[in-house]
């Protein structure tokens, strides 16, 4: 056994203490608060209940598979994203890098925006 593989071997992760609290932070997670509120105003905007026949099969037929997916990989290798793409394959660490960066490029478009609103509403009111 190589040290690599032997120092792997001996490093314990933090698990969650019940299912319950994985539960919730995954929810929390994938939800969060922009899509709370963003979410009425997209069914408002799109033609209400004709917008969500559309969006509950985008959901089951993409959104859930892939969030499934990427739960099972993370919870069989036991890993972050890049990791348990290497460890399925060594050629697609590259693509758990991508998924990443992508989000997180994605989720700091996304705050910057709504942070650059606030601060304008902060300035105008003063």
């Amino acid at each position: 056994m190589s040290s690599e593989r032997l120092a792997e071997a001996h490093h314990v992760r933090p698990q969650w203490r019940s299912r319950m609290g994985f539960i919730l932070a995954a929810i929390g997670s994938a939800v969060g608060l922009g899509n709370i509120w963003r979410f009425s105003y997209l069914c408002y905007k799109n033609g209400g209940g004709a917008f969500l026949v559309p969006y509950f099969i985008a959901l089951l037929v993409v959104g859930i598979p892939l969030m499934i997916l990427e739960l099972g990989i993370g919870h069989k290798m036991r890993g972050s994203a890049p990791m348990s793409m290497a460890k399925v394959h060594r050629s697609w660490e590259w693509l758990g890098w991508w998924a990443v960066l992508t989000v997180m490029f994605g989720i700091m478009l996304y705050y910057s925006t709504i942070i650059a609103w606030c601060l304008s509403y902060v300035f105008y009111a003063i």
